[in-house]
Parts: structure tokens; sequence; C-alpha cells
């Protein structure tokens, strides 16, 4: 059985646990209101000890049925205060955002050595960690599929699968729906080739999953060199969180750094004694080598020495709030979305996100005539065809391969109505 604690002495220990953990006293104020708002619950019930049913009570008392998705942002930060006293007083620690949490994808009875046996396979081709996860997580949803059903890879029939389509297509956003199916197909003929199927005739399986043609856009998402200049401006360096942003900026904006490799940084990608950052890319295990550039450097060692809180973590940018941890890829985003109203540069008709700004390096290299090959090596492109397509941006270039309209002799018009 539960133990059960009383209220007051777990706040106390709690308190002083939120203070070694660097939370401010303005922010442990609104842990404490919360539960003070609890303590007068538990008054009122004639509740006298804490434990997780009377969290749960109090948070179904204070916001009845209402979806945690319908929640306002106040109203989530009560659950999570909640969720955090829940944590203490049952393991002594606490979980960050416990409601944000992703679980950890499992594959279970019969359909694990066919699901587990595809991970494998994509480890022994060398794939990357990167790809492998995202490879995971889009099999899972044929997993949960088969789970509520048939229980056996087998058992798999075109029915199935149309099924199956069709509910990726009311889930899901076209891009997402498109993205799932890929994978799906790479996973279809792994089964395939192992013989795991009752039909193991891969082209009739890759006629019915048949990703749908998404036009893509004319041009990718770019910004000036000057608009460029002014999102890096507008970030305010007076304070711990621009220090941070102001570096996360200038990696995107100068190299051209994904997503997963400015959040994966860690202090042994930066070589110091060379002026240089040496990383393994994310997404696709090449080894990239970048001159520090003093701008860069320089913005990093004033966030380590001034703006990073002291705390145990491998990652060289971590999140500006308590508790501290590795930051996040949504989190840079909104932050760069933020900067960019701040320095009034409208993107309303543009993506606006760090592979905005790695298009936007990539085509004003090329507005300097820089010559593809040095391009490609920059971004990490493993050859020049995946740097083609910033050719589309390249205005300069394309006005040479234009046609002059050759002159329509005058007799053409005057026999036009004859």
């Amino acid at each position: 059985m539960e133990e059960k604690q009383k209220l007051t002495d777990i706040i106390i220990c709690l308190t002083q646990f939120l203070r070694t953990k660097k939370y401010t006293e303005a922010g442990i104020m609104k842990f404490v209101q919360t539960w003070t708002h609890l303590e007068k619950y538990m008054f009122k019930s004639d509740i006298t000890s804490y434990c997780r049913d009377v969290g749960e009570a109090f948070i179904k008392d204070q916001f009845g049925d209402i979806p945690y998705c319908d929640f306002k942002k106040s109203e989530k930060e009560r659950v999570r205060h909640i969720q955090v006293l829940t944590d203490y007083k049952e393991n002594n620690t606490m979980v960050w955002y416990r409601h944000h949490s992703v679980p950890e994808i499992s594959f279970t009875g019969k359909l694990r050595i066919p699901f587990d046996g595809f991970i494998e396979y994509l480890k022994a081709i060398k794939r990357s960690e990167f790809t492998i996860e995202r490879y995971k997580k889009r099999i899972n949803t044929l997993y949960l599929e088969l789970h509520q059903s048939v229980h056996d890879i087998s058992d798999i029939n075109a029915s199935f699968m149309v099924q199956y389509i069709s509910r990726l297509d009311r889930t899901h956003s076209e891009a997402t729906r498109n993205n799932t199916i890929l994978t799906i197909r790479v996973f279809i003929r792994y089964l395939c080739s192992e013989s795991l199927l009752q039909n193991n005739n891969e082209g009739f399986w890759m006629s019915i999953l048949k990703p749908r043609c998404v036009k893509q856009p004319k041009i990718p998402s770019v910004y000036s060199r000057e608009e460029v200049e002014r999102l890096i401006k507008a970030v305010d360096r007076g304070n711990p969180k621009g220090k941070r942003d102001y570096a996360i900026i200038l990696l995107a904006s100068r190299y051209g750094l994904r997503l997963s490799d400015i959040t994966g940084l860690r202090y042994c990608n930066i070589d110091w004694t060379n002026s240089r950052i040496v990383l393994l890319q994310q997404k696709t295990g090449k080894k990239v080598v970048l001159p520090l550039l003093e701008e860069v450097g320089n913005a990093i060692i004033e966030y380590l020495k001034f703006g990073r809180p002291d705390v145990n973590e491998p990652y060289v940018f971590i999140t500006a709030m308590a508790p501290y941890g590795k930051i996040t890829g949504a989190g840079i985003n909104r932050m760069i979305t933020d900067y960019m109203r701040l320095a009034d540069i409208g993107f309303q008709e543009r993506k606006h996100g760090t592979h905005a700004l790695r298009h936007s390096l990539a085509s004003n290299l090329l507005s300097l005539n820089e010559p593809l090959p040095v391009i490609s090596e920059i971004l990490g492109h493993s050859s020049t065809e995946s740097t083609m397509c910033y050719l589309r941006v390249d205005f300069t270039q394309l006005k040479q391969c234009t046609l002059e309209v050759p002159c329509v002799p005058s007799s053409f018009y005057a026999n036009l109505y004859d």
C-alpha cells in the first residue's frame, strides 16, 4: 500500500529540493501557490495525508473532465506542479514535464520479432541512430494497428493495408502521411525478403503503398543577407538567455547546421586548440569539420562563462529555466520565430526555422559565386546533387539561361486576320 504523508512536510522538503535545482524564488512561489490551493482542497475534503490519488482528485475538482489538450497554459502549469509534488513524494526526485514526455517505443508479443528484426537490419546497413529512431516512430503506427487487430505479421493483407492507409489519411498531415508510407515501404520490402508475409510479392505491396505526389515549392524559403543580419542584431545579449540564443542563431546562419546537430552539440565537438568544430551529423552520420569563426567562438565563450547555468550536462546548449536539460529543437525554432517578429522580418509566406537559415546560407553563397562543391562541403552534403535544389533561388545565374525573343516579321501581323 502506498505510504501517505502530510502535505506540509512534503512541501517543506520539496521547496528545498527546488532550490538545489537552481529554481528562482519567483518560480518556487508559483509551485507554492498551487500547493496552497491543494491544502485548502484537502482541508475542505477532510483529507489529512497526501498521495497520488489525492493529487488526481484535486485536478479533477479544479478542471472537471476537460481534456488536457484544451487546458490553458496556466492550467497546464498547475497540473505540472501537482505532478512534481507526486513525483517527489514517491521517488524523492522530480520528472521534467511528465505530461510532455514521449513513452519509449517497444514491440511485444509475436510482432516483436519482425519489428525488432527490421531495426537490427537498419543497424546492419549502417543507418544513423537519428534515422533509426525516425523509422521506429513511423513503423510504430503500423505496429499499433496490427496489435489491435490481427496480432500476427503474416495476417497482413491488402484489405488491412488499405484500412491502415485510410486511417493515416484521417489522422496525419499530408507530409507526415507520405513520410510514413515511404518508411512502411522499406519495412514491407524487408518482410518480403525474409518471406514473413503470405504474399511476398514486393511489387504487389508497392502498388498499394503509394505516396501522394506532393507539389514541391517553386523555390525554397530563404532570407537575404540583410534579413539574416537583422535577425542576429535583434537578440538582446544582456541576459543569459540572449547569450545562448545569439550563439545558436550564429551556428545556424553562419554554418547552416541542422537542428539536430545544434541541440546535440557537446563540449567535445569544439576543438579550441585548433579553432574548429568537429561533429558527426546526426542525420547522415557524416563527419563535418568547420573552422571556428572568431564571431562564433566568442559568442559560445560568452554564453559558457556568463550565461550557461552551472549544471552537469554534456550538451553546450541547455534550457534557460530550471530544471535544466538539453534544449529541444521545437524550442529553438520558436525562439527564431520570436526574434524574426522582433526584427520585423516578414515570414508569413516563408518557413522560419533553422532549416530556412540553412537554405539562406546556401543561396547567399551561390549569389557570391561560391562553387557548388564548396557549398556542399559546408552543408555536409554527401554529394553536390543534394545541393542542386538551392540553384532554384539563384536568379542571377538563372537569368543567364534565358533566350532572346525572336523578331516577328510585320507580315505576320498583316496576315493575322486574313
